[in-house]
């Protein structure tokens, strides 16, 4: 498997069921945010009819990337009106990256910190490929995610700052997936150093937190000395023209993460104690905020027995910086809603059922 969609092929639904926790995936983020994000969404679609389709029938070729449209939110977002960092826009964070894969020219690619595999695969469909830090002095992009879901590095502004004045001596562009960034506040990310910084690029999109990967749509700011270089990879015309609309809408909200951060907070460390209470190996939280609890060792052991509790956990890929390459790390997500939590804490006491292929044993004796 090469690229990470692959990971969802076993996985029985999506949904939970009577018989199903489903925390491979995070179902009950919204809940906790300051606005009703789907009641904006459905004010934007009622008003899209009401006005007679404008951003449907509209072809955006005077605004093929969408920064005239959502350039100015994006601005507002991170407090920085009139900032003059690019905004370039796509069908979401992944066809982002599958196109600044481009970037990498076929040479090297160092990967900083621990990343989601998809990168890496298409860097080499490119002619390209990823090594870890350190060992390509000649690579023209250096690649990291933040945060990232195993890695801690890189999570202060100025050891970013540091990482692209590093890159800019070597004549190399910092490109940052901050795909994860939704779960923290605006202050937070490395958007806000492109305007000070030659050579940075961050991605960042609408699924993550908000809930709202579906409507497609991801953005990218670029230091403007990159802005040519990324719209010569990147689609035009890629994110539509209702997505844009529903984005700046959702941006103009601005932080309505607060409470999910504090939520994530609270039930985080309670659900890893009773995976570790429950004898799953060596649960460890996720970096920076994020609403999982990690199974670094024997994670497919620990999906494989989470299962037989009823629960559905995730083996997700990952391209190891430290090991330069694809490994697995065990991934579960925290369920949120107390009823959510509720059913985890009563699975997790039940005697787990047999694996599918086990007899249940018999009576003494038989």
């Amino acid at each position: 498997m090469s690229l990470a969609i692959g990971s969802y092929e076993k996985l029985r639904g999506l949904d939970d069921g009577a018989d199903l926790l489903n925390l491979a995936w995070t179902q009950d983020e919204r809940e906790h945010l300051s606005a009703d994000v789907m009641a904006v969404v459905a004010e934007e679609l009622a008003a899209e009819l009401a006005e007679d389709l404008p951003y449907i029938g509209d072809y955006m070729v005077k605004d093929p990337y969408g920064e005239h449209l959502l350039g100015p939110a994006v601005a507002e977002y991170f407090g920085r009106p009139g900032w003059d960092a690019s905004v370039t826009c796509g069908a979401g964070v992944g066809p982002l990256l599958h196109d600044l894969a481009l970037l990498a020219g076929g040479t090297a690619v160092e990967v900083v910190t621990d990343v989601y595999p998809d990168f890496p695969h298409w860097a080499g469909r490119a002619g390209g490929r990823c090594v870890p830090p350190g060992t390509a002095p000649d690579a023209r992009l250096l690649l990291l995610e933040r945060p990232a879901l195993t890695d801690g590095r890189h999570t202060a502004l100025d050891a970013v700052r540091e990482l692209c004045d590093t890159a800019r001596r070597r004549g190399a562009v910092v490109l940052v997936d901050e795909s994860n960034a939704n779960y923290l506040p605006p202050a937070y990310s490395a958007a806000n150093l492109t305007p000070e910084v030659p050579n940075l690029i961050v991605v960042r999109g609408l699924s993550k937190a908000y809930g709202l990967g579906g409507v497609r749509l991801g953005y990218c700011v670029a230091s403007p000395a990159q802005t040519a270089a990324v719209r010569g990879a990147v689609t035009p015309l890629g994110a539509s023209s209702l997505s844009l609309r529903i984005a700046r809408r959702i941006l103009a909200l601005g932080d309505i993460t607060a409470g999910l951060r504090e939520r994530i907070a609270r039930n985080r460390p309670y659900v890893r104690g009773l995976l570790a209470g429950a004898g799953l190996p060596e649960p460890v939280e996720a970096a920076d905020g994020l609403p999982y609890v990690l199974f670094p060792d024997r994670p497919r052991q620990a999906v494989e027995r989470l299962a037989a509790h009823g629960v559905q956990a995730k083996a997700h890929p990952v391209w190891s910086s430290s090991g330069g390459g694809l490994t697995t790390v065990g991934r579960l997500s925290v369920p949120l809603r107390e009823s959510r939590l509720t059913d985890l804490v009563q699975r997790l006491a039940r005697t787990p059922s047999p694996a599918p292929d086990q007899a249940p044993p018999g009576p003494a004796g038989v």
